[in-house]
């Protein structure tokens, strides 16, 4: 009898053992069904990520075009004879002269350009502006220079007149220097038109000068970063 007490202690025991096994597998089982199941829950459309889009384009011509070589201008300088806001060197060559940039006595001071910048993309994007200096070379003359007083000035366009506007900006006499322009924004699905003309600005003495030959490209580039660029050509002399 005793024995059978004993084996039924023994049978109990195994039994509360298994028991307690299949539990413990149970609580890990549901711990970790809870776990990948807590990992795996999210609201509907919870991850949603748009890439950034770069649709821009940039068109860059000179009003007027001529072959005739610029020469040096004070930009300030006053027209006898004009009246204002037309009567500075600038302003009468853009606005009164019978051709864009020239003076008047007839000569070519400055080289005026249209800059049109498209943003095709569903998203407003900055760009800074920058002058690269490409080429700047000399006349075969003796004791000849490069172009050392170039000088970039924003205008603005509004009701057939040109606005000389914001500070003028010396143009970089050492190929692959840049000069910055300022930024410009354009709105999502539109196109900003903007102005700028290039002159010589008058010196003391820019004789070492004449004949100089530059070559540059207008940079815009994306501000966020991505290294998007466009970009446009210009040649003076």
């Amino acid at each position: 009898m005793e024995k059978d007490r004993e084996n039924e202690r023994k049978g109990n025991g195994i039994f509360l053992g298994i028991v307690g096994v299949a539990t413990l597998i149970v609580a890990i089982i549901g711990a970790s069904f809870a776990y990948f199941s807590a990992q795996a829950a999210s609201a509907e459309n919870a991850v949603n990520l748009t890439a950034y889009e770069f649709n821009a384009s940039l068109s860059m011509q000179e009003i007027e075009p001529s072959d005739a070589k610029l020469i040096p201008v004070d930009p300030v300088g006053t027209v006898e004879g004009a009246t204002s806001p037309n009567n500075t060197n600038l302003a009468y060559s853009l606005n009164v002269a019978d051709h864009k940039c020239v003076d008047s006595q007839g000569y070519k001071i400055c080289a005026l350009y249209e800059i049109s910048i498209t943003n095709g993309s569903s998203t407003e994007i900055t760009l800074q502006g920058s002058v690269v200096t490409n080429v700047n070379e000399a006349s075969t003359r003796e004791d000849a220079d490069v172009f050392t007083n170039l000088q970039y000035r924003p205008v603005t366009f509004n009701e057939g007149k040109y606005t000389i506007g914001g500070t003028a900006v010396a143009l970089k006499s050492t190929v692959g220097e840049s000069a910055n322009i300022g930024t410009i924004t354009v709105p999502a699905n539109d196109t900003v038109v903007t102005y700028a003309v290039i002159y010589l600005n008058e010196n003391e003495n820019q004789s070492a000068e004449m004949g100089a030959h530059y070559e540059g490209k207008i940079v815009y580039a994306s501000t966020n970063g991505n290294g998007n660029r466009l970009t446009g050509t210009f040649i003076v002399g």
